[in-house]
């Protein structure tokens, strides 16, 4: 599929007619074209907004078919890229259900990956599997195939657990590290019709009362770890040490994790297995 047909195939004017408002700001066919756009822009690896109106200068063909009238301005796209957040970790919830209704997954697998960036005033310090560090996280559910259902963004110093029902999507079985493993979270997986599979986390019993890994959670936990790593390396490609800003990271991140998923359904579609090689459409 043609990028363009892709974000098309995710971003439609049902999905931005559900998303939910607190704010002034465009609604309807007005939000699906922003959207649109900051999908497409990061689909083709045009991380900046200089490059990415010069881009467009040369292709009317392509801010037609995303929707526009008229081509949008610098200082509107640069607008754009720091305001819609919520409005992404929204559409990421819709468009995993969608995934989730032509695709039989088992898991959703709950997951953060550090941020990081040591020259970003807004950036805090936080700890990871890593250990310390000064950024920001992306915290991430995806299924076993390493397609992103759920996605928040959060400052570094934002414990797991505070994400951890936000990630949850309705799947037979649900899977995480020792900070998920806790008692409400449990509740809610439960209470939505799955079972929840946990690294067990001793905490007051210490750490010779830990219990061993599930040895079915271990096959799978894998796969989180590989969507951050794709997410990263292979679709921001560790761009977001050039973007200042808690707002403007947030966005560019979260527009990553659609971009992942547009691929995998995309493909899903296409080809009946939901591939997240992003490369093949930059290619």
């Amino acid at each position: 599929m043609k990028p363009i047909d892709i974000v098309k195939t995710v971003v439609y004017k049902n999905i931005t007619k559900r998303v939910e408002r607190k704010r002034r700001g465009p609604k309807g066919f007005g939000l699906l074209r922003i959207i649109r756009l900051l999908l497409y822009a990061v689909l083709m690896e045009i991380f900046s907004t200089r490059k990415l109106v010069k881009h467009l200068k040369k292709r009317k063909k392509v801010w037609k078919g995303l929707g526009f009238k008229k081509m949008p301005s610098k200082r509107s796209i640069d607008e754009w890229k720091k305001k819609y957040e919520k409005e992404l970790s929204q559409v990421i919830k819709l468009a995993g259900n969608k995934y989730l209704q032509i695709n039989e997954s088992e898991w959703t697998i709950l997951d953060s990956t550090p941020i990081p960036d040591y020259d970003d005033e807004e950036a805090l310090t936080g700890h990871s599997s890593m250990g310390k560090f000064v950024g920001f996280k992306l915290h991430v559910s995806c299924d076993e195939f390493c397609v992103p259902l759920r996605a928040e963004f959060t400052n570094a110093n934002v414990h797991d657990s505070q994400k951890a029902h936000d990630l949850l999507a309705p799947t037979p079985r649900v899977g995480g590290d020792p900070a998920y493993d806790f008692k409400e979270l449990k509740e809610s997986v439960k209470r939505q019709g799955s079972k929840g599979i946990f690294v067990h986390n001793p905490r007051r019993e210490g750490k010779a009362a830990k219990k061993p890994t599930p040895k079915i959670l271990k096959k799978v936990r894998i796969c989180v770890e590989q969507c951050n790593s794709v997410l990263k390396l292979e679709v921001m490609k560790e761009y977001w040490t050039r973007i200042k800003g808690y707002a403007k990271k947030a966005v560019f991140a979260l527009t990553a994790v659609l971009a992942l998923q547009a691929v995998a359904i995309s493909n899903l579609i296409e080809w009946g297995y939901p591939s997240i090689r992003i490369s093949d459409v930059r290619a």
